[in-house]
């Protein structure tokens, strides 16, 4: 039976790696917990929550209306009045 002689030398230079990495992890973990989380909302996020939160009142008659005409398949938009609209609220007019 042949047997190897345990090299110390190794055993040894795990055992710093190993605690080297332990020493890091406990230092990020400290700076993780001490520097504070911060929440910043986009403009867009403003926009909508503005636009969730005003106080025009959603005609639901006519959005129903909609929504059954376009289930039925009588639904037609005028492509020279949709243009037309979206100009003017290109140009800020609407």
């Amino acid at each position: 039976m042949n047997i190897n002689k345990v090299n110390f030398a190794n055993v040894n230079n795990v055992y710093k790696i190993n605690k080297q990495e332990n020493k890091q992890e406990t230092t990020q973990q400290s700076v993780s917990k001490s520097t504070k989380d911060t929440v910043e909302i986009s403009d867009l996020g403003k926009y909508l929550n503005k636009v969730n939160t005003s106080k025009e009142e959603i005609n639901m008659d006519k959005v129903n209306d909609i929504k059954a005409r376009i289930e039925n398949g009588t639904y037609k938009v005028d492509s020279k009045d949709l243009a037309k609209k979206i100009i003017q609220h290109m140009k800020g007019d609407i």
